[in-house]
């Protein structure tokens, strides 16, 4: 194709193109365009809560910029409203999704005839809550879907829907209001609508505090100062920092001057994480930060700054848990359901019911118990089986909650939250997840829990956090507005990792305040929801947990690591003493790294960041854990001994490096001929330890005997030790032989002294030559000279023989 005739095609499209656009007027229900081109941002909504003495203007105000990549012309916005909530999942699918639902509040109005790249507008809407014409024509309390719907031309396209941005508004009650729409004089009074208070909802807020593990891996219990893999808990510590100013906001909802007859304070609950207090309790004795990854033990360390704050916060928080209730969340908010496929008792029961003792240990205060908090995962079979075996508790989860894709979405549904009996002891106290959800949408970081079905997830970084501030208001009040909604009860269970700005903070105490202060709820403090719930029986099937979203499940390798790795732990500690010293116990040394364990399966961490965070703090730990088996061990000499005698004992040293002292056993591979003592279990304290191993040797070679040490349990510690042994000893035919030599040598002996005694001639000497005879022989022979006495006096002389005649 020719360049002027590309050209020419491109001029009569683009023509084309530019006079569609007064063809009509833009449309409410158009669709939006592939390409997203505009985005609306709420900047404020006024009244949050709509109550009979609001304003009756309702104000949304935001802007509109140009995110595309080219102009758009002719931008216009106008307000649009649904129908009141009636159910949990049309709190999540009013928020997504089709828009026929939405009804015009007014006409679209003009906010820029044409907005460049980059280039954004603000806009201001505000109409009558009710009015005879262009309001939003609510006349009745409830929670209201809204909608704000921005339409455009971009270049080289049509008009159509560009963007919206949804939000609920919760109207408590109608304020009162003239034909026109504005506030009515004091004659009018009588026109406002005040709420149903005839059947209120009895409401629980727990309020998290916690926070992602923060203690660097693989360090046990003597280890000071602590280490942490980063310092981020020194700014959520200090003021205007997540947690500070997640602890203000109750302390200051709370106290008396604006709560004065304790309402708000008797319907929350603290919800504190053991590994949280942990952290920040030895934080306020120094400590230092890795200054590189967290797996790489053994990296350089800078101090870290928050001690003082860590030091401020929990003093502050000790005086707001002493007039509180407090509870305690599972250990580094483990995932429940990952640890019951880890199958070990002992680590679910640290997770469980040694949480609360940590808790009431470091705070001071008497502490509820009898609730077990499952988290941010769904509530599965597994989960309910590891709380059985750990004795009697309410497991306060999630409900099953399906959504239109999960079933046949034909009719929205609501969650199930009655108390439901699983076994003789788990009974669970479920709660709302599309309440939960909505909460878990509000602040900095919003993230959608993994007990969430995908079909009622919503794009929540596209929001504003004004507007998911809104869903969360009105997630929490629908329930309380509607009274045919059963049972009267709601349990408010926010994500642990809660991170809201001091504005969020307020916003939710304050509408949980003002339901209870206008009559549509009554505190309801945990230790009743407990106690409720425990008295239900029943017994129902055990729930599948299917309706979660899979994302950030720990995979099988994961846990399988954990298992192993917590066993050896295990038979470690079970072989560790006190030390009498520090008084330091074998348990306190290995808890951290147990603990380590429970961190690695932390729901607080995101769910794409999971499975790689845990598999780096297992390595670590796995490799600590292997160190601790090395540091026990036998000292091999490099020579070789020699036994001086068969009974002589072999010497050997032990070394304890641990700073407690441990129970072995040595296991000597002796050679035949070598008989060994068993010494019995040996305490072996830190440092060394020289014994002598009884042994009895039939040999006299040069062997090798391999020397291992073990736990009092059989498990191997540290290096075997081959030593090389000389021995000096007879062995069993030697020893025969020189016996029996030494018996023939006493019996001739014996014999001799005998014959000589009774004056006879040894028989052994009748074949002898006389020594006359010899000395006859040799005259010359001094020895015949010398002998001749000798033989004198030895004995008798012999008898003359036969030999020789009288002449001789």
């Amino acid at each position: 194709m020719s360049v002027p005739l590309a050209r020419l095609l491109a001029a009569v499209v683009a023509l084309l193109l530019a006079i569609a656009p007064t063809v009509g007027a833009p449309q409410a229900d158009a669709q939006p365009v592939p390409k997203q081109f505009l985005q609306i941002q709420i900047d404020t909504v006024s009244p949050d809560l709509v109550t009979t003495t609001s304003d009756p203007l309702v104000t949304v105000t935001g802007r509109i910029r140009n995110i595309g990549d080219r102009p758009v012309r002719d931008v216009v916005v106008r307000l649009e409203r649904a129908d009141a909530v009636s159910s949990s999942t049309a709190l999540r699918t009013n928020l997504t999704g089709n828009v026929d639902q939405y009804q015009p509040v007014a006409d679209f109005i003009t906010v820029a005839p044409e907005l460049a790249r980059g280039q954004d507008v603000p806009f201001r809407l505000a109409y009558p809550l009710r009015a005879a014409a262009q309001s939003l024509s609510i006349d009745q309390p409830g929670v209201y879907p809204v909608m704000v719907n921005v339409n455009g031309t971009p270049d080289y396209g049509a008009p159509a829907r560009l963007d919206d941005s949804r939000f609920l508004l919760p109207v408590l009650g109608v304020p009162p209001a003239d034909a026109d729409g504005s506030p009515a004089d004091t004659g009018s009074v009588d026109s406002a609508v005040p709420p149903d208070t005839t059947r209120p909802v009895a409401m629980t807020l727990l309020w998290p505090l916690a926070d992602r593990p923060r203690l660097a891996a693989g360090a046990p219990g003597e280890t000071t100062p602590v280490r942490l893999i980063d310092d981020e808990l020194a700014t959520s510590l200090a003021p205007g920092g997540r947690l500070d100013t997640m602890l203000s906001a109750v302390d200051f909802a709370t106290g008396p001057a604006v709560d004065p007859r304790g309402e708000l304070a008797r319907a929350v609950c603290l919800a504190v994480d053991p590994d949280l207090l942990i952290t920040v309790n030895a934080m306020t004795n120094g400590y230092v930060v890795n200054a590189g990854p967290e797996a790489g033990r053994g990296t350089a360390t800078y101090p870290g700054a928050g001690r003082q704050a860590a030091i401020d916060w929990l003093a502050r928080l000790r005086a707001v848990a002493a007039r509180l209730c407090v509870t305690a969340t599972t250990y580094a908010q483990a995932d429940l359901d990952a640890l019951h496929r880890v199958g070990d008792f002992g680590l679910s029961a640290i997770a469980t019911r040694g949480a609360a003792d940590i808790v009431a240990q470091i705070l001071g205060v008497p502490v509820t118990r009898g609730a077990t908090l499952v988290g941010d995962g769904p509530m599965t079979a597994g989960t309910v089986q590891l709380l059985s075996a750990q004795g009697p508790t309410v497991a306060i989860g999630a409900a099953d909650l399906s959504g239109p894709q999960d079933g046949d979405g034909s009719r929205p549904q609501t969650a199930e939250v009655s108390p439901v009996r699983y076994t003789p002891n788990v009974v669970a106290a479920p709660f709302d997840p599309a309440v939960g959800a909505a909460l878990a949408s509000v602040g900095a970081q919003p993230e959608s829990p993994s007990y969430l079905s995908a079909s009622l997830d919503t794009p929540l970084k596209q929001d504003s956090a004004v507007a998911r501030r809104q869903d969360a208001l009105g997630a929490m009040l629908w329930q309380s507005l509607d009274p045919d909604v059963t049972p009267r009860t709601q349990l408010l269970v926010p994500p642990l990792m809660w991170g809201l700005s001091g504005d969020d903070a307020a916003a939710v105490l304050s509408a949980v305040g003002t339901a209870i202060r206008s009559g549509l709820a009554v505190p309801r403090p945990l230790r009743a929801v407990i106690d409720e719930a425990a008295a239900v029986h029943g017994s129902a099937e055990l729930p599948s947990g299917t309706t979660g979203n899979p994302r950030g499940r720990f995979d099988d390798g994961v846990v399988s690591g954990i298992a192993a790795t917590t066993g050896r732990l295990w038979g470690l500690t079970a072989a560790l003493g006190t030390d009498e010293r520090t008084g330091l116990t074998g348990a306190q040394y290995t808890a951290p790294l147990r603990e380590d364990m429970l961190r690695a399966l932390s729901l607080s961490v995101p769910p794409d960041a999971r499975a790689g965070l845990a598999q780096q703090r297992l390595t670590t730990v796995s490799a600590t854990v292997t160190d601790l088996f090395n540091a026990v061990t036998i000292v091999n000499p490099g020579g070789s001994y020699t036994l001086a005698t068969e009974r002589s004992p072999l010497p050997l040293a032990l070394r304890n490096d641990l700073p407690v002292p441990i129970r072995v056993r040595l296991d000597i591979d002796a050679p035949p001929g070598m008989t060994v003592t068993d010494m019995g279990e040996i305490v072996l304290p830190p440092g060394f330890l020289p014994l002598k191993v009884p042994i009895e040797v039939h040999f006299t070679q040069r062997v090798a005997v391999d020397v291992a040490l073990r736990t009092a349990n059989g498990l191997p510690l540290g290096e075997p030790a081959r030593l090389s042994v000389h021995s000096n000893a007879y062995g069993k035919v030697l020893f025969i032989i020189t016996l029996t030599g030494g018996a023939v040598l006493v019996l001739l002996v014996g014999r001799r002294l005998w014959h000589r005694f009774r004056g006879q001639p040894d028989p052994a000497d009748l074949d002898r030559p006389d020594p006359i005879e010899v000395a006859l022989a040799f005259p010359d022979d001094p020895a015949a000279d010398t002998a001749q006495p000798a033989r004198t006096t030895a004995g008798p002389r012999r008898a003359p023989t036969s030999r020789g005649g009288p002449g001789d």
